[in-house]
């Protein structure tokens, strides 16, 4: 059952000092509106100016392919059970090319939905989310397919999506109405305890 009730409420745009709005310009949905996340976030509006520049390399000029960086933060997004991430990439994740299978499988890293690469990524998130290093095989079968820049890159992602989940869940940050709406499409799926 989703938390519906913020622990720290979305700061009003009119409270929001103006380098930080500047900061913030593409950071609106349909209606116009600053992103919960963001709006959250800016109640320490330099701390988030700052961290918007890494997270801008992060998620727009990142060199992994975007399929992959999707992948990457949805797995997780589903790690960290952190909704409003998995949420939000949902609807990024299918625009850059993951179908509703594998969104739905993402849960199950060794899905036969993936590719080698795929799994080998997956099986990358959950190593460095759960120890901050990864083991020989892992790192061997990144190296077959990425490149430096792009091996650096899925570290960052990693981190920058997991301090992003940190303070979805800590900051217990909701959902705007319109990604919302995906709950009952794309349900967090909860992890399987073995």
């Amino acid at each position: 059952m989703p938390v519906t009730e913020p622990r720290l409420p979305p700061v009003e745009e009119k409270d929001i000092p103006d380098k930080a709005l500047e900061a913030l310009r593409s950071y609106r949905n349909g209606d116009g509106d600053i992103y919960a996340i963001w709006a959250t976030l800016a109640a320490h509006p330099d701390a988030l100016r700052r961290f918007l520049v890494f997270g801008n390399h992060v998620l727009g000029k990142n060199t992994l392919p975007a399929r992959s960086r999707e992948l990457v933060i949805l797995r997780i997004a589903w790690l960290a059970q952190a909704e409003y991430e998995w949420l939000q990439h949902v609807r990024i994740a299918r625009r850059a090319g993951v179908s509703e299978d594998e969104i739905r499988a993402i849960g199950r890293p060794g899905d036969p939905g993936f590719g080698g690469v795929e799994r080998t990524l997956l099986a990358a998130v959950d190593q460095l989310f759960a120890g901050a290093d990864l083991d020989d095989a892992v790192w061997q079968g990144l190296r077959e397919h990425l490149t430096t820049e792009q091996l650096i890159d899925l570290v960052y992602t990693v981190g920058q999506y997991q301090t992003v989940a940190m303070a979805i869940n800590v900051f217990r940050i909701q959902p705007e109405p319109d990604i919302a709406a995906l709950r009952e499409e794309f349900p967090l799926p909860a992890p399987t305890v073995s």
